[in-house]
Formats: C-alpha cells, sequence, structure tokens
C-alpha cells in the first residue's frame, strides 16, 4: 500500500499536465467537431495527451544515457503519418484535410509543451491558432479577401 501511495504522491505535477492536455485536446477537437472535420474532439484529445505523456516520460528519464528531445522528435515524426491519412488529394490537388492535419500536428506540439511543464506557452498558442484559424473569415467580412466558394474552401481543408 505504502508503494501506491509514493507512486501517486511523486507525481502529481505530472498528474496535471496530463489533465491539462486532455482539457486543451478537447478545446482544440471541439472547434473541429463543431465544423463537421474528419479529427475531432476524441483524436484531438489522444493526440494532446499521447505527445504529454511522452514528453513527460522523457523528461523523467533524463541522464548520461537518454536525450528527452529525441523521443519529442519521434512524436513529430508520428503525428506526420497521421496527418498525411487526413489529407485527400485529387490529380496533384489537395481536395481537403490540409487544415485538420496542420491541426493535429501542432495539437501534438501543444502536448509536448504540456509535458515539458510551460503552460503559459501552450494556452498562448492554442489562443494564437483559434485567432489563425479564424482570422481569414474575419478578413473576408471586413472586405480585406474575396469571398470564396464552397469548392475552394474545401480545397484547403477548411
Amino acid at each position: 500500500m505504502e508503494f501506491f501511495t509514493a507512486l501517486f504522491n511523486s507525481h502529481y505535477d505530472l498528474y496535471i499536465r496530463l489533465g491539462v492536455a486532455t482539457f486543451i485536446g478537447f478545446f482544440i477537437g471541439l472547434e473541429r467537431a463543431i465544423k463537421n472535420k474528419p479529427a475531432g474532439i476524441r483524436t484531438h484529445i489522444l493526440v494532446c495527451l499521447g505527445s504529454t505523456l511522452a514528453m513527460a516520460l522523457s523528461s523523467l528519464n533524463q541522464g548520461a544515457y537518454m536525450d528527452p528531445m529525441r523521443l519529442a522528435a519521434q512524436v513529430i515524426s508520428g503525428i506526420g503519418f497521421l496527418g498525411a491519412g487526413v489529407i485527400w488529394v485529387d490529380k496533384d490537388n489537395v481536395k481537403r484535410g490540409l487544415t485538420t492535419a496542420a491541426n493535429l500536428w501542432i495539437t501534438a506540439c501543444v502536448g509536448l509543451t504540456i509535458g515539458y511543464g510551460a503552460y503559459d506557452l501552450a494556452i498562448i498558442t492554442v489562443v494564437l491558432m483559434f485567432i489563425a484559424m479564424n482570422l481569414p473569415k474575419l478578413a473576408v467580412k471586413m472586405g480585406i479577401l474575396p469571398a470564396r466558394g464552397k469548392e475552394e474552401e474545401d480545397s484547403d481543408g477548411e
């Protein structure tokens, strides 16, 4: 019993990181689910949670034989494969999914940031991400950009 008490008490900061990652992954995925995009709430939670766990584990195992950034680099590579699965290409033109793939990639980066313990950077990144996702619509409303047809909107995944 003492083993479990010591185990759970020793990693409380990591539990907070995982909780924050779950919340932020939910928040990002909710935006995509509302827009009815392929990767929604569960996918974004899992990407954020998994990358947070990978970074937290690699930072726990720092030492002479372990570079904590190696595992983080593998997360980025692995997300590339996941992102490639949501991109649809038709005759050399991206039809849809590019924005969703980029969203998954940045969600993994946010998870790595949370796993490192830099909550402020993660939150600022998510805020900037939502601003970036909505700037084109604002620019159209302000008359800076021309309105695009439905066919063009789908070409970049948006």
